[in-house]
């Protein structure tokens, strides 16, 4: 009796089939496996940058702020990440050279006047539009001097905080941001700005 059997050309193919299955598996896999690795990174970037802007929060809360921008950079051999690093941005508001009514616009969202009287529109938050009435102009020119006040104060009490996390990803730079703004009441208060920390 002839007995049947598979062909040469058969069993190319069946091969052929089983290396394009097999390399698709070991591609997801692969593929698994590496975003399992960045997801853990990305946990541990993300965990390290909390605890870095808490410490830089403190550490601002007990020196105060200093007048100019400040940078600071570092990285995590002391939490055991020494591949991770960081840089923080401590940004002073910039009011310098700013028109009044912009800085009205800006923060209390009073209107601007027109070119020939930037302050009308302060003078008409008093009652007075475009600046008519001479009492409501002196209260405007009261309120200017409080708004000047009130901006410088804001400038001494105010920072923006930039802190990125960065990590060597193969060839590729990754990296967390985070953003904060910070008020305080001076060196020393706690993080509410409400009176000394206690030892």
């Amino acid at each position: 009796m002839r007995r049947s059997g598979f062909t040469l050309l058969e069993v190319v193919v069946a091969m052929a089939m089983l290396s394009l299955g097999l390399m698709a598996i070991f591609d997801l896999n692969s593929r698994a496996v590496s975003l399992h690795a960045y997801g853990k990174k990305l946990t541990v970037a993300s965990l390290l940058a909390r605890g870095k802007m808490v410490d830089l929060e403190q550490k601002l809360y007990d020196d105060g702020f200093q007048i100019d921008d400040d940078e600071e950079s570092g990285d995590f051999s002391e939490e055991g990440w020494p591949s991770f690093r960081w840089r923080a941005r401590i940004l002073a508001p910039k009011t310098q050279g700013v028109p009044p009514e912009k800085l009205l616009t800006a923060v209390l969202g009073i209107p601007a006047g027109d070119s020939d009287d930037p302050l009308g529109g302060l003078a008409a938050a008093f009652g007075a539009p475009g600046g008519a009435n001479p009492a409501a102009g002196m209260m405007a020119g009261l309120a200017q001097s409080q708004f000047g006040m009130l901006v410088d104060q804001i400038t001494k009490s105010v920072r923006e905080v930039h802190l990125t996390v960065y990590w060597k990803d193969g060839t590729q730079t990754e990296s967390v941001d985070l953003v904060t703004h910070m008020v305080s009441a001076g060196p020393g208060t706690d993080r509410n700005g409400s009176g000394p920390r206690t030892p």
